[in-house]
């Protein structure tokens, strides 16, 4: 699998760069007491999301709605060079136990990150319908949230993404093992069950354009037999009406190595959303 190992290294970067593209802050009744109305209408700031609150950072103009998921463990600061990149409105948030989200006791479940989005996005005033671009795991719950929400999602963009069918690229009797790995995360959230509940959704994604980017020099799971990723991604995007996949010379850390490309993809997607 992508080991979600590999995805921490962005929280490093990020944390190294200035903040995401947006700047000031906008009013929300349920935005936080520190936050200012700024002349432009951007949206930065944390909203309180039902006993948590969770940072959003929007930017821009222009329709869809970009949002960008990050990997987990990451934050939205992933992706600050790629929103430099975007000359349209993109919204970037941190999902809770990262960044600047609280903290919530115990541990999580994906549905519950999508409903956190859900009600994020609502209480900002930031209407739908969104383009979802998600890296590595965020990538998965872009579409378990498209899944979720059909009627909200115009496009989704998926940054070399964890995908439902990684589980059955593993050797029989290592669902134990696999499970603690990925679910010993710096979130606390269930990532091997967001597989399955994935997958229960499939069903249920609307008719949109989904580009897949995929990074030709990442290495994969040692245990998944030579080829058996990329033919299984293929074969996914294959069951997609309006799916396509991109290659490019890189490994798992787009955000890092080819932001330019990243954005590049996700003003194709955005374009075709406009139609």
């Amino acid at each position: 699998m992508k080991r979600p190992a590999v995805v921490w290294t962005l929280a490093l970067f990020a944390s190294a760069c200035s903040g995401s593209s947006g700047e000031g802050t906008a009013v929300s009744g349920s935005l936080s007491t520190s936050s200012e109305e700024p002349s432009n209408g951007a949206i930065h700031g944390t909203f309180d999301v039902g006993g948590h609150e969770l940072f959003l950072d929007c930017a821009g103009t222009g329709a869809p709605t970009v949002v960008l998921l990050h990997g987990v463990g990451g934050s939205a600061a992933d992706w600050t060079v790629t929103r430099g990149a975007l000359a349209t409105r993109t919204c970037a948030y941190d999902r809770r136990n990262v960044g600047l989200s609280d903290q919530v006791p115990g541990r999580s479940a994906s549905p519950e990150a999508v409903e956190d989005l859900h009600r994020l996005l609502e209480v900002a005033g930031v209407e739908p319908p969104y383009v979802l671009a998600g890296h590595s795991f965020g990538g998965m719950l872009s579409l378990l949230y498209a899944g979720t929400y059909p009627e909200e999602v115009a496009g989704i963009v998926l940054v070399d993404a964890t995908m439902p069918f990684e589980v059955e690229l593993d050797p029989p009797g290592t669902a134990d093992e696999v499970r603690k790995s990925l679910n010993d995360n710096p979130e606390r959230i269930d990532f091997y069950g967001t597989y399955a509940q994935t997958t229960s959704v499939l069903d249920s994604l609307p008719t949109i354009p989904i580009t897949y980017l995929f990074g030709r020099l990442q290495v994969f799971d040692e245990s998944w037999e030579e080829g058996a990723y990329p033919a299984a991604l293929r074969a996914f995007m294959k069951t997609l009406s309006d799916g396509r996949l991109v290659e490019f010379d890189t490994d798992h850390e787009m955000l890092i190595n080819i932001p330019d490309d990243v954005a590049d993809q996700i003003r194709q997607v955005v374009a075709q959303a406009a139609i």
